[in-house]
């Protein structure tokens, strides 16, 4: 199935998808929480790769800072899904057409581990981010990632930004470090507590106790 972004169908398409992706992160976890922040102008995002959430994620932050963005899926994935091109999917393969979109000013976001690991330390990372940064002369962002359920009914997400890298740059080291901080601060964060240093992207869904703590307030102030 071929789609035309430009046809009002398609474009009612994006927006019922758009709609989707962001119920989905509202109504699944409790909260998107970030620290750092995204520069300006056209970028490579490089992202680790260990959730359902984390293509939500890439698009969030993309919506957040009001940048096109475009993530770099396996073609399997978007030949099962082909709407989700509608959302900035782009098969892998496609590497011309994620140069034009940086060329035009736009992001393009690389699971650069190639693949959803276990949560843990960074795997090693395939070159392809690091050659799209270099071949589009555009700067590599390293973004760190986690959902992990903590003190509440609902999973956390946890997007910590890093210093852009230079246009090539290897995002191995600056990624992994970032990974490894995020998790040495999850480890010391009491697991009702926000983490020093980020804040509230997104609210989510209330634990239950939350949500019934809310009702008794209420009905005590009848």
């Amino acid at each position: 199935m071929t789609l035309d972004p430009r046809r009002p169908f398609a474009r009612f398409l994006r927006f019922l998808v758009e709609a989707m992706l962001l119920g989905s992160l509202k109504g699944g976890l409790r909260g998107v929480y970030l620290r750092g922040e995204v520069p300006e102008g056209p970028l490579v995002l490089a992202m680790n790769h260990h959730s359902f959430y984390d293509g939500h994620l890439v698009w969030f932050l993309a919506r957040r800072a009001r940048r096109p963005a475009s993530l770099l899926v396996a073609e399997e994935n978007l030949k099962a899904f082909p709407v989700l091109a509608l959302a900035g999917a782009l098969e892998a393969g496609r590497v011309r057409e994620a140069l034009r979109h940086l060329q035009r000013g736009e992001w393009v976001a690389v699971f650069p581990e190639g693949e959803m690991r276990y949560p843990g330390p960074l795997g090693p990372l395939r070159p392809g981010a690091a050659w799209l940064s270099a071949r589009a002369k555009v700067p590599l962002l390293p973004v760190a990632c986690r959902v992990v359920l903590r003190g509440f009914e609902h999973p956390e997400a946890f997007l910590w930004v890093g210093e852009p890298l230079p246009p090539g740059g290897d995002p191995a080291e600056a990624l992994g470090g970032l990974l490894a901080s995020l998790d040495a601060l999850l480890a010391r964060t009491h697991p009702r507590e926000v983490p020093e240093g980020f804040r509230e992207a997104l609210r989510g869904r209330r634990s239950l106790e939350e949500r019934v703590r809310l009702l008794v307030e209420a009905m005590r102030r009848l």
